[in-house]
C-alpha cells in the first residue's frame, strides 16, 4: 500500500496509517486498541497526515487547559456548546468563530474569544502558508471569577455569567503563545510550570485589553456537557479512524470515560449522537476525496473503510441526497471531465 507507515506498539498492537486521507485502521489484539494506536501516532507527530493534531496540557484541578493545535487544511466545527470559556491565539492562518450573532476572524498575532459558557458557537480553522496553527486557553468560569474577585473587578449578576466577543492584538499574548509551543515541543524540565505561568499571562493580558463594548452577560446554563478538551479529542479521533475500525468503546477508552456518560455529555454539547456525528465527518472527507478525479469511487470507499462501494454510495445518498458520482460531476470543472 502506497504511503503506509507501520508501528509496533507495546502490547503487540499493530496499526496502519494511511496518508490519503490519513485515516487510521487498526487490527485489535488482546492488549491493543485504536485508542492506544492514536496516542502512539500523536506522540510521533503525525501532523503530515492531512489531519488536525492537538497537544494538550491540563492543570491538576481540571479547570485550565492549554491546546496547541495544528491543521494543514481547513477544518470546520459545526455548532456546539461547552461549559467553559475559550481564548484562541492564532499563530498561522486564521480562525473564524460565530456566536451570539457575531462572526469574528482572528489572523496571526491576534487573540479572540472562541466560546463562552453555555453559548452555541461554530468555528473554522483556515490554513495560511504552512497550515493553521493556534494556541487555545480553555478555562472554567470559576477561574475567571477568582481572577476578577482577586482584583476587585465587578462580578456578573446572580444567575448570569460574563460573555465576550471580539478580538485583541497583543505582541505579549502572541509571544506567550509562541513560548507555550516551544515548551510543549521540547518538554524540558518543569515545562508544565512554565506553561501554566504563560497561560495565566495570556489570560490576564487578554482581559486587560478586552474592549468593554464587547463584554456582556448571558444567563447561566449549568447543563453538564462534554468538556471542550474532550470534544476536540473526540473530533480528532473520529477523523483519524476508518469506518471499519471506529468503535465508540475505543473512543471512550481513549477519553477515559464510560460509554453512558460520554453519550449523554456528547449529545448535550452537539444535539447529535456520536455515531451520526462520526458518519457526517467521514462523508465530509469523502466529499473532499471526490474532488480528486484520479480516485475512483471504489478507491475512495476503501480508503474511508466502507465494506463495499455500494455501502458507501447508499450512505452518501442518505446523507446528501445525491450519489458520489453525481456530486463529483457537479464539483469537478468541465475542463477536467
Amino acid at each position: 500500500m502506497s504511503g503506509a507507515t507501520r508501528l509496533d506498539a507495546a502490547g503487540g498492537l499493530v496499526a496502519s496509517w494511511r496518508c490519503n486521507p490519513g485515516l487510521l485502521s487498526v487490527e485489535e489484539t488482546m492488549t491493543g486498541s485504536p485508542a492506544r494506536a492514536f496516542e502512539e501516532l500523536l506522540q510521533q507527530g503525525m501532523a503530515g497526515s492531512g489531519q488536525p493534531v492537538s497537544q494538550f496540557w491540563s492543570r491538576a484541578d481540571g479547570k485550565l487547559h492549554v491546546q496547541w493545535y495544528r491543521a494543514p487544511s481547513q477544518v470546520m466545527f459545526a455548532p456546539h456548546t461547552h461549559s467553559e470559556f475559550n481564548i484562541v491565539v492564532c499563530l498561522d492562518g486564521a480562525v473564524h468563530t460565530r456566536q451570539l450573532g457575531n462572526g469574528e476572524t482572528a489572523e496571526a498575532g491576534q487573540a479572540m474569544m472562541g466560546s463562552n459558557p453555555g453559548v452555541e458557537h461554530s468555528s473554522q480553522y483556515l490554513p495560511g502558508r504552512q497550515g493553521c496553527q493556534a494556541v487555545s486557553l480553555t478555562f472554567a468560569p470559576e477561574v475567571l471569577s477568582s481572577l476578577f474577585r482577586a482584583h476587585s473587578l465587578p462580578a456578573a449578576r446572580r444567575g448570569y455569567v460574563p460573555a465576550f466577543t471580539g478580538k485583541v492584538s497583543s505582541r505579549t499574548i502572541e509571544r506567550a503563545a509562541e513560548e507555550i509551543v516551544e515548551e510543549m515541543r521540547n518538554r524540558a524540565f518543569a515545562h508544565e510550570a512554565i506553561i501554566e505561568g504563560l497561560a495565566m499571562r495570556i489570560l490576564v493580558e487578554s482581559f486587560r485589553l478586552w474592549p468593554k463594548e464587547r463584554s456582556g452577560e448571558v444567563a447561566e446554563d449549568t447543563t453538564p456537557r462534554l468538556a471542550r478538551r474532550d470534544h476536540v479529542r473526540t473530533f480528532e479521533f473520529m477523523r483519524w479512524c476508518r469506518k471499519d475500525s471506529f468503535r465508540i468503546q475505543h473512543l471512550c477508552r481513549f477519553l477515559g470515560t464510560s460509554e453512558e456518560r460520554f453519550n449523554r455529555l456528547f449529545r448535550a454539547a452537539t444535539n447529535d449522537s456520536p455515531a451520526s456525528f462520526y458518519n457526517r465527518l467521514l462523508l465530509d472527507q469523502g466529499c473532499a476525496l471526490l474532488e480528486d478525479p484520479a480516485l475512483s469511487i471504489k478507491e475512495i470507499s476503501y480508503q474511508l473503510g466502507f465494506k463495499t462501494p455500494s455501502h458507501f454510495v447508499v450512505t452518501f445518498r442518505r446523507q446528501f441526497g445525491t450519489t458520489p458520482q453525481d456530486y463529483r460531476y457537479s464539483r469537478i470543472p468541465k475542463l477536467l471531465r
